[in-house]
């Protein structure tokens, strides 16, 4: 019994370290992802990073094969759009970010998707959220199933 806990105890731990991994890299479309997933090999500009959140990836996992899966859509110089994004990387959400600025052709297809062209707008899952505002982005998050942050 002593040996199984112990066991218990070290896959814990291995799921705890492995969920503090974020990967960021540019797609070649230049689509910025966040994922907990290494990239694909045609990515580029990767990066790892180790997060502070202690979310298990299998209950990321579960929110985003929920359909719950998030896309940040904003711009370069948009303090609310970086606040949004620094705040998904802290709680550990795996999400594309796609640059409206890129042109018109991105912009006509967030309009499309989203019914708007303010910067930032989340989509978890198909529910959107125009601007930033902490409280609901938290409590939408938590709703499709994403971990709390710690």
């Amino acid at each position: 019994m002593t040996r199984w806990m112990a066991a218990v105890g070290v896959v814990m731990l291995v799921g705890v370290a492995h969920a503090a991994t974020l990967y960021r890299w540019v797609e070649p479309d230049g689509v910025v992802t966040y994922q907990n997933t290494p990239p694909p090999p045609s990515a580029t500009h990767v990066r790892v990073m180790h997060m502070g959140s202690h979310a298990s990836p299998a209950a990321v996992r579960k929110a985003v094969s929920l359909m719950h899966p998030v896309v940040l859509y904003g711009a370069p110089h948009c303090a609310p759009c970086q606040q949004v994004s620094a705040y998904l990387r802290r709680r550990g959400v795996p999400f594309r970010a796609v640059d409206v600025s890129r042109g018109q052709s991105v912009l006509r297809a967030m309009k499309k998707k989203t019914g708007s062209t303010t910067v930032p707008t989340v989509m978890v899952g198909k529910q959107i959220l125009v601007g930033y505002i902490p409280s609901v982005l938290k409590n939408e998050l938590t709703a499709a199933g994403y971990p709390k942050a710690r």
